[in-house]
């Protein structure tokens, strides 16, 4: 009797899966389907307000420059009240953005630390999808000097998508150019000495401060630090170890780091030298002179006293899996015992409010 029963009801469940099946063949049931999913993903709430009691920090690019499926090049979202700023654009920033339904119109400036392609390879993207989204005035672009050849050749190289877009979508194709806002750094001779910094910007209460880090052959090369209501985080750039950064990051709540695993770095490069890519494997041994490995960033954290640690720009191998965040972590616990750090991710959204000390870790739904 049980047995019959159960063939019955399993028997109508498969007729039911067959019928459903077909209908999906059904352009008027396709039809249903696609209005409901995309008035779902229109309408779904922004989890990037404005953060008027304290600062905002989005991780939306992680990765260092080889290629990684999960993880789009470096960038990151400083949010503090109504103002909006994007630290360096990193191939892939711009899709994971669109993807979380970011407010592109809301970016008041693009910061650059300085201009390996990793850094700027997106800057067409935001150009185009904050002018698309409604940003009625030219997009500032703040970095060292050399930002204006920047900015002035993506100008050149989108002018004809701007008169394209321009008379399509009827807007101002003006709206849709870069301004280049250069703040200097470079010693006039050419001498680096590191230890510049410049308040480039100060209003409605936020601060920042760009400062010179150690990134040779890459001269000038900046970090920055966000200063909002008593909060404060601070965004390294690439960088080997460099006292001005511990200078400007004293007593910062967050700092942003890169790092570099130097094992991973050495396994490359054997890897690459016996399988006969001598250039490549030239290439990886020689950027271990201008990055900072995680421990050094470790120690840099604990010498400024800062509250937490996040790495991001992490290279030569993305710590994607549990043998791969274990090899790049190594010693950092050591360094930072009971301290607070952690591997960022894209995705990976920390606030910090007003009036405390506390620093919330959330993720972009």
């Amino acid at each position: 009797m049980f047995r019959s029963l159960g063939l019955r009801i399993a028997a109508g469940l498969a007729l039911l899966i067959a019928v459903g099946w077909l209908l999906l063949y059904l352009p008027a049931v396709q039809d249903r389907l696609l209005i409901g999913g995309v008035r779902h993903q229109v309408s779904r709430e922004s989890a990037f307000g404005d953060a008027p009691n304290g600062l905002k920090v989005l991780l939306c690019g992680t990765s260092g420059p080889p290629p990684n499926l999960r993880r789009a090049k470096t960038c990151t979202v400083v949010m503090a009240g109504r103002h909006t700023f994007v630290v360096d654009v990193g191939p892939g920033s711009a899709n994971k953005l669109s993807y979380w339904r970011f407010p592109f119109e809301k970016i008041e400036a693009i910061l650059l630390t300085h201009f390996h392609s990793d850094h700027i390879g997106d800057i067409g993207e935001f150009r185009l999808q904050s002018w698309a989204a409604g940003r009625s005035v030219p997009l500032a672009v703040y970095g060292p000097s050399g930002v204006e050849d920047v900015v002035a050749g993506a100008n050149l190289l989108y002018a004809a998508d701007d008169r394209y877009r321009s008379i399509e979508h009827r807007i101002s194709a003006d709206a849709a150019k870069l301004d280049a806002r250069p703040f200097g750094l470079a010693d006039p001779q050419q001498r680096p000495t590191h230890m510049a910094s410049v308040v480039f910007y100060d209003a409605d209460g936020l601060r920042i401060t760009a400062f010179q880090v150690i990134h040779e052959p890459v001269y000038p090369a900046a970090g920055y630090r966000f200063d909002y209501r008593g909060r404060s985080v601070v965004i390294s750039g690439d960088t080997a170890m460099s006292p001005n950064l511990v200078r400007v990051a004293r007593g910062a709540n967050l700092l942003i780091h890169e790092g570099q695993s130097e094992a991973e770095r050495k396994a490359m490069v054997d890897a690459l030298s016996r399988s006969g890519d001598i250039h490549l494997a030239r290439v990886i041994s020689a950027i271990g002179n201008y990055h900072a490995t995680p421990e050094q960033a470790a120690r840099e954290a604990n010498e400024a006293g800062v509250r937490m640690l996040v790495f991001n720009h992490m290279s030569p191998i993305a710590p994607d899996n549990i043998v791969t965040r274990r090899i790049f972590a190594r010693g950092v616990s050591s360094i930072r015992p009971g301290k607070q750090w952690m591997l960022g991710y894209d995705g990976l959204l920390l606030t910090l409010p007003q009036g405390t000390t506390a620093i919330e870790i959330g993720r972009v739904p």
